[in-house]
């Protein structure tokens, strides 16, 4: 039987103010394994974080993925078993909607014969689930850079240290931020963004967590966002307090990353007390930086 599995890690975007172009992979993962059938059955397996929030069959976005190449190459595989282990929370600002996709992708170009080289896959990726800033980190791992023109993806993988995190995610109802964004912010903020990108870029390089914490403020985005996460601001002072040196959004959020030298387990404990003192569940995970990104494994008989 000819199976491939594919593991991805979390990805965090829109980290301060490196919006739209800075992507940092996190140890979340999801794992999907596709295998040929006997038959010619599309068979989705889902468990984990979101099992059975997506519609089965073609509906999931790993099989949506999938058929976006099969049509690119005008050909198909028919009989498939896809089982998806997923434990990076959804619709959560860590990308497992973009993992899914990335899934898809690499899945139905091995059960292509690997037509597509890596270059190619991140281009196919960031084009069809319109998401590459998150679709080329969870590839690459680490610290990326990306943007998209037209077409085309331009991308660089950027040096950074291995350190840890702690990820907090509270559980809201309804949380939709989509149409809270301004169209247009004042200059003197977008000058406050881009003067702080390039020595956020450096912190992030050397683990230099002092200096994060002087550049990881956001004027365009945060403002308008956080205030639908409840008890944002709490939450951020208490994790500050019991020694985060940093804290913000994961990407859209409503997750949060606080970033801190030690006592990682402490924060995150505080920050669920925090959270359950504005009246929300929350739940807390200690993560590294992930800088492997995608593992493929490749098995026929």
């Amino acid at each position: 039987m000819y199976k491939v599995k594919i593991t991805l890690p979390a990805a965090v975007t829109n980290l301060g103010p490196g919006l739209n172009s800075l992507g940092l992979a996190l140890g979340l993962y999801t794992t999907v394994e596709i295998s040929r059938r006997n038959d010619e059955a599309l068979v989705v397996e889902t468990e984990g974080e979101g099992a059975g929030r997506y519609g089965m069959g073609l509906r999931h976005p790993v099989a949506l993925a999938m058929m976006r190449v099969f049509q690119k190459q005008e050909r198909t595989v028919l009989g498939l078993t896809v089982k998806i282990s997923n434990h990076i929370p959804i619709n959560s600002g860590l990308g497992a909607e973009a993992a899914f996709w990335v899934a898809g992708v690499i899945g139905a170009n091995n059960m292509l014969g690997a037509v597509y080289n890596r270059a190619q896959i991140l281009e196919i990726t960031a084009q069809v689930s319109g998401m590459p800033t998150q679709t080329v980190t969870s590839i690459l791992g680490g610290l990326t850079t990306s943007l998209m023109n037209g077409d085309s993806l331009t991308y660089r993988a950027l040096p950074t240290a291995g350190f840890m995190a702690i990820v907090a995610l509270p559980e809201l109802d309804a949380y939709d931020v989509t149409k809270v964004k301004p169209e247009r912010v004042p200059l003197y903020d977008a000058l406050y963004n881009l003067s702080r990108t390039p020595l956020l870029v450096e912190a992030l390089r050397a683990g230099d967590l002092k200096l994060l914490a002087q550049v990881l403020d956001d004027r365009l985005h945060m403002p308008y966002v956080k205030s639908h996460v409840t008890g944002y601001d709490h939450v951020a002072e208490m994790a500050r307090r019991a020694g985060a040196q940093a804290v913000t959004l994961c990407g859209d959020g409503p997750a949060m990353i606080a970033f801190a030298d030690n006592n990682h387990k402490k924060i995150a404990t505080t920050m669920e007390v925090a959270f359950e003192n504005a009246g929300v569940r929350a739940r807390t995970w200690v993560v590294t930086v992930d800088t492997q990104g995608v593992v493929v494994s490749v098995a026929g008989s």
